[in-house]
Protein backbone atom coordinates (compact mmCIF):
# COMPACT_ATOMS: atom_id res chain seq x y z
CA UNK A 1 0.00 0.00 0.00
CA UNK A 2 2.73 2.58 0.65
CA UNK A 3 4.76 1.49 -2.28
CA UNK A 4 2.06 1.41 -4.41
CA UNK A 5 1.04 4.76 -2.82
CA UNK A 6 -2.24 4.46 -1.72
CA UNK A 7 -0.47 5.68 1.65
CA UNK A 8 1.90 8.94 1.68
CA UNK A 9 4.13 10.02 3.71
CA UNK A 10 2.22 12.01 6.75
CA UNK A 11 -0.76 9.32 6.01
CA UNK A 12 -1.26 7.37 9.47
CA UNK A 13 -2.31 3.80 9.86
CA UNK A 14 -5.35 2.44 11.03
CA UNK A 15 -5.06 0.86 14.51
CA UNK A 16 -3.78 -2.60 14.64
CA UNK A 17 -6.62 -4.08 15.37
CA UNK A 18 -8.16 -2.47 13.00
CA UNK A 19 -5.63 -3.28 9.97
CA UNK A 20 -5.69 -6.83 10.89
CA UNK A 21 -9.54 -7.07 10.24
CA UNK A 22 -9.25 -5.10 6.82
CA UNK A 23 -6.29 -7.47 5.92
CA UNK A 24 -7.59 -10.34 7.35
CA UNK A 25 -4.47 -11.46 9.43
CA UNK A 26 -3.65 -11.65 13.48
CA UNK A 27 -2.64 -8.42 15.26
CA UNK A 28 0.75 -10.46 15.76
CA UNK A 29 1.33 -10.52 11.80
CA UNK A 30 0.16 -6.56 12.12
CA UNK A 31 2.77 -6.30 14.66
CA UNK A 32 5.86 -7.92 12.87
CA UNK A 33 4.95 -6.02 9.65
CA UNK A 34 5.54 -2.88 12.23
CA UNK A 35 8.70 -3.55 13.18
CA UNK A 36 9.54 -4.28 9.80
CA UNK A 37 8.46 -1.47 8.33
CA UNK A 38 9.61 0.83 10.88
CA UNK A 39 12.84 -1.00 10.62
CA UNK A 40 12.92 -0.04 6.71
CA UNK A 41 12.50 3.58 8.08
CA UNK A 42 8.85 3.16 5.84
CA UNK A 43 6.62 4.49 9.28
CA UNK A 44 6.94 5.94 12.51
CA UNK A 45 5.50 6.00 15.56
CA UNK A 46 3.49 9.45 15.56
CA UNK A 47 0.95 11.48 17.93
CA UNK A 48 -0.88 9.25 20.38
CA UNK A 49 1.66 6.17 18.88
CA UNK A 50 -0.22 5.71 15.60
CA UNK A 51 2.09 4.41 13.18
CA UNK A 52 2.37 6.89 10.53
CA UNK A 53 3.97 7.03 6.77
CA UNK A 54 7.15 8.43 6.17
CA UNK A 55 9.57 8.40 3.41
CA UNK A 56 13.28 6.29 4.33
CA UNK A 57 15.83 9.12 5.79
CA UNK A 58 19.06 8.94 3.42
CA UNK A 59 21.10 7.68 6.89
CA UNK A 60 19.00 4.44 6.21
CA UNK A 61 19.53 3.87 2.46
CA UNK A 62 23.23 4.54 3.43
CA UNK A 63 23.72 2.22 5.73
CA UNK A 64 22.29 -0.64 4.09
CA UNK A 65 24.15 0.47 1.00
CA UNK A 66 27.07 0.34 2.92
CA UNK A 67 26.39 -2.87 4.78
CA UNK A 68 26.02 -4.86 1.67
CA UNK A 69 28.90 -3.55 0.01
CA UNK A 70 30.85 -4.72 2.61
CA UNK A 71 29.35 -8.26 2.98
CA UNK A 72 29.49 -8.83 -0.50
CA UNK A 73 32.79 -8.24 -0.67
CA UNK A 74 32.51 -5.95 -3.21
CA UNK A 75 36.49 -4.89 -4.18
CA UNK A 76 38.36 -1.75 -4.51
CA UNK A 77 38.38 -2.38 -8.09
CA UNK A 78 34.45 -2.29 -8.68
CA UNK A 79 33.80 0.51 -6.10
CA UNK A 80 36.40 2.53 -8.39
CA UNK A 81 35.01 1.53 -12.02
CA UNK A 82 31.59 2.81 -10.86
CA UNK A 83 33.18 5.84 -9.09
CA UNK A 84 34.34 6.67 -12.70
CA UNK A 85 31.40 6.41 -14.25
CA UNK A 86 29.24 8.05 -11.16
CA UNK A 87 31.68 11.26 -10.06
CA UNK A 88 32.61 12.48 -14.11
CA UNK A 89 29.15 12.28 -14.55
CA UNK A 90 27.91 14.69 -11.12
CA UNK A 91 30.97 17.18 -12.24
CA UNK A 92 29.35 17.63 -15.59
CA UNK A 93 25.87 17.97 -14.10
CA UNK A 94 26.92 20.21 -11.36
CA UNK A 95 28.75 22.27 -14.02
CA UNK A 96 24.96 23.39 -15.48
CA UNK A 97 23.19 23.34 -11.70
CA UNK A 98 25.52 24.54 -8.80
CA UNK A 99 24.02 27.39 -6.76
CA UNK A 100 26.11 30.18 -5.08
CA UNK A 101 25.74 28.75 -1.83
CA UNK A 102 27.68 25.40 -2.68
CA UNK A 103 30.02 26.96 -5.09
CA UNK A 104 31.03 29.00 -1.63
CA UNK A 105 31.40 25.89 0.45
CA UNK A 106 33.29 24.06 -2.46
CA UNK A 107 35.46 27.61 -2.02
CA UNK A 108 36.03 27.37 1.65
CA UNK A 109 36.62 23.41 1.18
CA UNK A 110 39.67 24.37 -0.87
CA UNK A 111 40.51 26.74 1.73
CA UNK A 112 40.83 24.69 4.09
CA UNK A 113 42.94 21.85 2.06
CA UNK A 114 44.99 24.18 1.23
CA UNK A 115 46.44 24.06 4.92
CA UNK A 116 46.25 20.50 5.15
CA UNK A 117 48.30 19.43 2.18
CA UNK A 118 50.56 17.55 5.16
CA UNK A 119 47.57 16.11 7.26
CA UNK A 120 46.66 13.03 5.99
CA UNK A 121 43.59 12.12 8.36
CA UNK A 122 42.35 15.85 7.15
CA UNK A 123 43.34 15.71 3.61
CA UNK A 124 41.41 12.55 3.61
CA UNK A 125 38.25 13.83 5.66
CA UNK A 126 38.41 16.50 3.01
CA UNK A 127 38.72 14.82 0.49
CA UNK A 128 35.60 12.83 0.49
CA UNK A 129 34.24 16.53 1.66
CA UNK A 130 34.71 17.73 -1.66
CA UNK A 131 33.62 14.79 -3.57
CA UNK A 132 30.27 15.05 -1.46
CA UNK A 133 29.83 18.62 -2.25
CA UNK A 134 30.11 18.18 -5.94
CA UNK A 135 27.45 15.22 -6.11
CA UNK A 136 25.39 17.82 -4.12
CA UNK A 137 25.62 20.29 -6.39
CA UNK A 138 24.20 18.29 -8.90
CA UNK A 139 20.97 18.12 -7.67
CA UNK A 140 20.16 14.76 -8.61
CA UNK A 141 18.70 12.83 -5.39
CA UNK A 142 19.41 9.40 -6.98
CA UNK A 143 23.18 10.01 -7.83
CA UNK A 144 23.81 11.76 -4.40
CA UNK A 145 22.36 8.46 -2.80
CA UNK A 146 24.24 5.99 -5.08
CA UNK A 147 27.38 7.57 -4.40
CA UNK A 148 27.69 8.85 -1.02
CA UNK A 149 28.25 4.90 0.57
CA UNK A 150 30.72 4.29 -2.34
CA UNK A 151 32.59 7.14 -1.68
CA UNK A 152 32.66 6.33 1.48
CA UNK A 153 34.12 3.15 1.52
CA UNK A 154 36.56 3.86 -1.63
CA UNK A 155 38.15 7.40 -0.44
CA UNK A 156 39.51 6.46 2.71
CA UNK A 157 41.86 4.16 1.11
CA UNK A 158 43.26 7.42 -0.30
CA UNK A 159 45.23 8.03 3.47
CA UNK A 160 47.30 5.14 2.32
CA UNK A 161 48.80 6.61 -0.50
CA UNK A 162 48.49 10.07 1.32
CA UNK A 163 50.96 8.77 4.18
CA UNK A 164 53.24 6.50 1.77
CA UNK A 165 53.50 9.20 -1.46
CA UNK A 166 51.70 12.23 -0.41
CA UNK A 167 50.65 13.58 -3.22
CA UNK A 168 48.49 16.64 -1.60
CA UNK A 169 49.38 19.02 -4.33
CA UNK A 170 48.10 16.98 -7.02
CA UNK A 171 45.01 16.23 -5.15
CA UNK A 172 44.97 20.21 -4.20
CA UNK A 173 45.39 20.94 -8.12
CA UNK A 174 42.42 18.73 -9.43
CA UNK A 175 40.14 19.95 -7.20
CA UNK A 176 40.75 23.43 -7.80
CA UNK A 177 40.37 22.73 -11.72
CA UNK A 178 37.41 20.98 -10.99
CA UNK A 179 36.31 24.21 -8.91
CA UNK A 180 37.37 26.55 -11.73
CA UNK A 181 35.38 24.94 -14.31
CA UNK A 182 32.20 24.78 -12.21
CA UNK A 183 32.36 28.35 -11.23
CA UNK A 184 32.48 28.80 -15.35
CA UNK A 185 29.80 26.65 -15.98
CA UNK A 186 32.01 24.11 -18.03
CA UNK A 187 29.99 21.28 -18.52
CA UNK A 188 32.90 18.97 -20.29
CA UNK A 189 36.12 20.81 -18.38
CA UNK A 190 34.59 19.56 -15.26
CA UNK A 191 33.90 16.36 -16.69
CA UNK A 192 37.21 15.96 -17.93
CA UNK A 193 39.15 17.07 -14.98
CA UNK A 194 37.22 14.44 -12.57
CA UNK A 195 37.61 11.33 -14.68
CA UNK A 196 41.54 12.42 -15.01
CA UNK A 197 41.33 12.99 -11.34
CA UNK A 198 39.46 9.29 -10.44
CA UNK A 199 41.74 8.10 -12.74
CA UNK A 200 45.31 9.51 -11.63
CA UNK A 201 43.85 8.47 -7.69
CA UNK A 202 44.14 4.76 -8.97
CA UNK A 203 47.21 5.25 -9.92
CA UNK A 204 48.59 6.87 -6.48
CA UNK A 205 46.94 3.71 -5.03
CA UNK A 206 48.52 1.44 -6.75
CA UNK A 207 51.89 3.18 -6.45
CA UNK A 208 51.21 3.03 -2.68
CA UNK A 209 50.77 -0.73 -2.94
CA UNK A 210 46.80 -0.97 -2.30
CA UNK A 211 45.99 -3.66 -3.82
CA UNK A 212 42.48 -3.19 -5.82
CA UNK A 213 41.17 -7.01 -5.75
CA UNK A 214 41.31 -6.89 -2.07
CA UNK A 215 37.88 -6.56 -0.68
CA UNK A 216 36.87 -3.09 0.30
CA UNK A 217 37.55 -2.82 4.12
CA UNK A 218 34.88 -1.34 6.88
CA UNK A 219 37.69 0.25 8.26
CA UNK A 220 38.42 3.94 8.42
Amino acid sequence: MIMGKELSPGDFLPPEIELAEQLQVTRPTVREAFRSLEGAGLIKRGPRRRMVVTAPSPTIVHTAMHEAIVLHRVTYQELWEINLALEPAAAALAATKISPNILNEIEENLARTSKCLDKPDKLVELDVEFHQLVTKAASNYSMLLAREPLGELLFPAYGTVIRNIGPGERLFEAHTKIFQALKKGNEKQAQNWMAKHIRDFRRCCELAGLDFDTPVSDNK
